[in-house]
Parts: structure tokens; sequence; C-alpha cells
């Protein structure tokens, strides 16, 4: 197959939105519970053409015909102080039967482009069920580093039954922002070695609760909060979107209270609350390398795309 490899532009978003929707489409049959594609058809042509003007995009055409793109969004910042390219689940695809071909040609264009510019961090969400694709980019280089999951909401009547949920609003933000900033300070621990900015704990929550729909969850042992949980409509994906689903945006149990099912009977609350109010699924994302918060999600909710990353080492610039 002799693959050729051209800019993507306009007059490729009809074509490359059909392949996004047909590679979800693929993906709902590992996962079915996820929302139909017609839901989204809107959604992805609208930020395709985003896309498309950020210029880093190609198509590969074999036979007159378009079988695969890439496309991502530039950030001075990615994960890091590099420069790097982002390709969401709807930045890329292939069809026909030789599809590690495609992404090998795709990526290797691609990859040279965004480096001469000095795009040195490269990273994409690829469905979780296309082991293909996910071996194509591991030999290239990648590794995992985000992981996003949905359940079915559902009862799960496993609680601690020693601890009292409640569900806490914007008045009571000063009494919780201890446990928030100790949530904050967590991610920067090994193996996460994630450096966030610094914040007041207070004032995020006075923020966040400001915002429609979000909702929190606080644990309490003796009038002591060891534990919160929070909801809100948006997650980081398109299928978060679907007004059917709600995303847990953060979750923490203090050190001294894990592995004693409180993070299981927040979770439980939250499920009910969303069962009463209509939501039929539950969204949420997290860090593969974060041990307890991936040990626990994994337990509860299934995959259904992975973020991948690699970092080229910049000397190769100068």
């Amino acid at each position: 197959m002799n693959i050729t490899i051209k800019n993507l532009e306009n007059c490729h978003l009809e074509s490359v939105a059909e392949m996004v929707l047909k590679n979800y489409q693929v993906e709902r049959k590992s996962v079915p519970f996820l929302p139909p594609e017609d839901n989204f058809k809107h959604l992805i042509r609208s930020r395709l053409k985003k896309l498309i003007a950020e210029e880093t995009g190609v198509v590969a055409r074999a036979n007159g015909k378009i079988i695969g793109f890439m496309a991502g969004y530039k950030i001075n910042e990615l994960w890091g102080n590099c420069k790097g390219i982002y390709c969401p689940d709807y930045g890329h695809g292939t069809i026909g039967d030789d599809r590690k071909k495609i992404y090998q040609q795709l990526y290797r264009y691609s990859a040279g482009k965004w480096v001469e510019d000095g795009f040195t961090h490269h990273a994409l969400t690829i469905y979780a069920h296309d082991r293909e694709t996910i071996d194509t980019f591991f030999w290239l280089g990648f590794g995992l580093r985000c992981v996003d999951a949905m359940r079915e909401a559902a009862a799960i009547e496993k609680n601690n039954t020693e601890v009292s949920i409640k569900k806490v609003g914007k008045e009571r933000a000063s009494q919780i922002a201890d446990i928030q900033s100790e949530s904050h300070n967590y991610f920067k621990k090994s193996p996460i070695f994630m450096p966030l900015e610094k914040e007041d704990p207070e004032k995020y929550l006075d923020n966040w609760f400001k915002q429609k729909n979000r909702h929190l969850w606080a644990a309490y042992k003796d009038d002591e909060d060891v534990g919160f949980m929070k909801i809100e409509p948006k997650g980081e994906r398109f299928i978060t979107e679907s007004e059917e689903v709600m995303n847990i945006t953060g979750a923490y149990v203090r050190e001294e209270y894990r592995r004693s099912k409180i993070a299981v009977s927040l979770l439980d609350h939250i499920q009910k609350w969303m069962l009463d109010n209509g939501y039929n699924l539950c969204g949420v994302d997290y860090e593969s390398f974060n041990l307890s918060g991936s040990n626990f999600w994994d337990q509860f909710f299934t995959p259904y795309a992975y973020s991948l990353v690699r970092r080229i080492d910049e000397r190769v610039l100068s």
C-alpha cells in the first residue's frame, strides 16, 4: 500500500469526523453502556474545526481515499517545561486492514514536523480496547499516563458504618479546607510527582462551588473530616459531556483511614444521588501511577480511554 501524507484542511472535515465516530462505535462494542455516537456528531465536528485551525494535522491517503489522520493542540508546557502536542481522542483515526502501518506513517511524518517546530513532548488519547493501536504507540516509545473510565450508576452497598457521609455546600468550604489542601499536596509524592501550583484551599472550594451543578460529599468520623468526593457535569473527554453523565473530579481519604471502605461509602452515596437525579453514567479520570487512586477506581469503573505520552530528548533541537 502506497501511503501519501498531506496537511489536514477544512475540506477533510467530514471524512475525518466519520472516522472518529466509527472508531468510537468500535469502542462501544467493548463498553456498550457508553452513550451512543449519534449524541456527539455536532460536538465532534465543532471540535475538529478548532483542531484543524491549529495547523498541526495531516491526513494519510491511499488509492485516492483518506485512510487516516492525526492532529493535536499546541501546548507551551505539557507536563513539564517542554512544548508539546496533545492529540485528543477525536484528534486521530485510521481505517482499513493495515492500521498499524498507517499510524506509523502518520506519526513519523507528524513527529518530524512537531519536533522541527520545537514541540518535543507528545501525547495522545487512545480507546482502551484498541489493543493494536496501543501496541503500535508503545513500540513508538509511548507510555501510559492517564485513564478515563465509566460505570453505570448503581448502588454499591459496601459501606463503612463507622463514618457518616454528608453532602456539603459552599457554606462549609472553610471546614473542609484542610483536607482539600492535603489532597492537593498528595500529588507531589512518590510515585506521582506532579508539581502543582500553590492554592488557597478555601478560596479554591469557594470558587468551585460557585459554578453550576457541582456537588461534594464529605466523610466524618467522630466529627473529623476524613475524606471527600466531588462531581460535576464535564470531564476530560467529549463522552463526558453527555447529559446522562456526571463526573468525579476529586476524591481523597486521609492516609490513616484508607483500606476501611470510606471511599466506597462516598462513591455509594454519589451513585444513589445520581440515580435519584436522573444520571445514568458516572465518569472518572485518573493518573495510572496514582497507586491508591488507580487501585480503587479499577474496582468499580471500566476504562474506555488511555492517554499515552512520549518525551523526546530536547537536545535534538540544538
